[in-house]
């Protein structure tokens, strides 16, 4: 799995983040052969996402990691940023 991780931060990310979003690893099932990722910022909502997701995300895992069957990529914030909006609201309610 780490190899998978490392791959995404040096190969996938720095082409997403040119463009403000990015990609992370959520969950590798190696008895599947499946990869569960989710891409966040502008990756969400931008009218290429699909050809990205297909074309580019999978594309280049397929091609590094043949022994992956299926790759399912889900639309939303990292955990980190999650984290941050709810440790906000969490302030603006104890004001």
């Amino acid at each position: 799995m780490d190899k998978i991780k490392n791959f995404i931060s040096e190969s996938i990310n720095p082409i997403l983040e040119e463009h403000g979003g990015g990609v992370e690893l959520l969950e590798y099932n190696m008895e599947k052969q499946s990869l569960n990722l989710r891409v966040y910022g502008q990756c969400c909502s931008c009218p290429h996402s699909i050809d990205t997701n297909e074309n580019f995300i999978k594309a280049n895992i397929f091609k590094k990691f043949p022994e992956i069957q299926n790759i399912y990529i889900e639309n939303g914030l990292s955990e980190d940023l999650w984290n941050i909006a709810k440790n906000i609201l969490r302030r603006e309610n104890k004001k």
